[in-house]
């Protein structure tokens, strides 16, 4: 009797069963920096003036200053039996991931309780470190969507002479996986309060990963609610970025990979089929490619806003990574190819992206059969080759068969 791998070489098919891939974990290391607070409203900004911290007081704060030669905030917080003496702050940043730790550096600790909170969920109280001078809580695995970090500064009950707070330099945070898979029908638009202030050339949002070029004129523009993409990127700048994250030369989320993708977007997809979209425009001469993993880049280009799809189809979770290009035409004229009318409120804007979202499904049994239909040669019932490409080589074959039936087996 025949069977589904009838015809194939069974030695090809062992080495293809053998194959077993795995998406490992990186934890990044986020600084945010105190600053002097803001003149007229109840911000604190780091020493290149943008904003990182919100702040509020309750009870008796005082002789909260910044020291510019230092880079270092300083509170005085007095205790009381009738009103909690305490300074919050509020990073302005949200951060998505699993958060594995929160270190403050202040060199005075006296009497001091910090407690740590994410959204509105307590994580709990800071311990002092004699051995780092540092307060930490650590051996966290707290999954974040999204969500802001706020420290709760205050002074113990036990404390006759008050707490000084000095040298208060920065917070820092360990967060694995800046880039999570988008659940199926999760629709990620961009909320103003969130991106207007943040920092958005390594900023983690929602799962999705910004490192635009702001110098460049990459942005949020609030009016609209859209990411302005004025950077352009070329495929082989990005398959060798792909490269990198795959050697753990570095991942999404650090230094060395914001610096090598400034004016992209990154975002992952869960093992199995679906088809990533994304609403966009771009002016004529310029598109945008969207790369998932190592498969080429697919080129989607629209002059007015739409949705723009993109069928996939991965045997792992794996990062997508979509950014602005030039057609052909700019690359062959230079500025003088650069056709047609700025879309958009901003002076500069080749490409606007508004939301993505992702629909999502893991393979099937029935999937098996159609790839496998497709294979021998005859036209199955909803077969789409986006969908079918598992290997991402351009070719629909045994390799892609192979991989479908190890996902459905899993």
């Amino acid at each position: 009797m025949k069977t589904l791998f009838s015809g194939y070489p069974k030695a090809c098919l062992t080495a293809l069963l053998m194959l077993v891939c795995s998406l490992s974990g990186r934890a990044s290391t986020y600084d945010i920096e105190m600053g002097g607070p803001a003149q007229g409203s109840n911000r604190l900004l780091n020493q290149n003036g943008a904003a990182v911290w919100t702040y509020a007081t309750s009870g008796d704060v005082g002789n909260l200053s910044y020291s510019a030669d230092a880079n270092v905030l300083s509170f005085y917080l007095s205790p009381s039996t009738v009103a909690e003496n305490s300074l919050t702050l509020t990073s302005v940043q949200s951060f998505s991931g699993k958060l594995g730790s929160i270190i403050v550096s202040t060199s005075q600790h006296y009497g001091l309780t910090i407690k740590a909170y994410v959204g509105q969920t307590e994580l709990g109280e800071l311990t002092y470190n004699e051995k780092t001078k540092e307060y930490d809580i650590l051996q966290l695995s707290h999954n974040m969507l999204s969500e802001q970090i706020t420290l709760k500064f205050m002074a113990s009950p036990n404390a006759p002479n008050g707490v000084e707070v000095s040298d208060l330099s920065k917070v820092s945070l360990s967060i694995s996986d800046a880039v999570v898979p988008l659940s199926n029908g999760d629709e990620v638009t961009f909320i103003p309060s969130l991106l207007m202030t943040a920092n958005l050339s390594n900023y983690s949002y929602r799962g999705i990963l910004f490192t635009l070029n702001e110098a460049g004129g990459d942005g949020f523009e609030n009016e609209d609610g859209g990411i302005y993409l004025e950077s352009t990127l070329t495929d082989a700048q990005v398959a060798a970025l792909n490269t990198a994250v795959a050697n753990d030369s570095y991942a999404p989320g650090d230094d060395g990979y914001a610096v090598d993708f400034a004016g992209g977007i990154t975002m992952m997809v869960a093992k199995g089929k679906g088809t990533i979209k994304i609403e966009a425009e771009t002016e004529s001469a310029y598109a945008y490619h969207v790369k998932i993993g190592n498969n080429a880049p697919v080129e989607v280009a629209s002059t007015m806003r739409q949705w723009l799809e993109i069928p996939y189809a991965v045997s792992r979770d794996t990062y997508v990574y979509i950014y602005l290009v030039s057609k052909a035409a700019v690359r062959e004229l230079g500025d003088s190819g650069r056709a047609g009318t700025r879309i958009g409120r901003r002076e500069k804007a080749h490409g606007v992206v508004y939301s993505v979202k992702c629909a999502c499904a893991p393979m099937a049994v029935a999937d098996v059969h159609t790839i496998a239909d497709y294979i021998m040669g005859r036209n199955p019932a909803g077969f789409i080759k986006g969908q079918a490409d598992v290997t991402g080589d351009g070719r629909i074959d045994v390799a892609d068969l192979v991989k479908v039936i190890q996902m459905v087996s899993h």
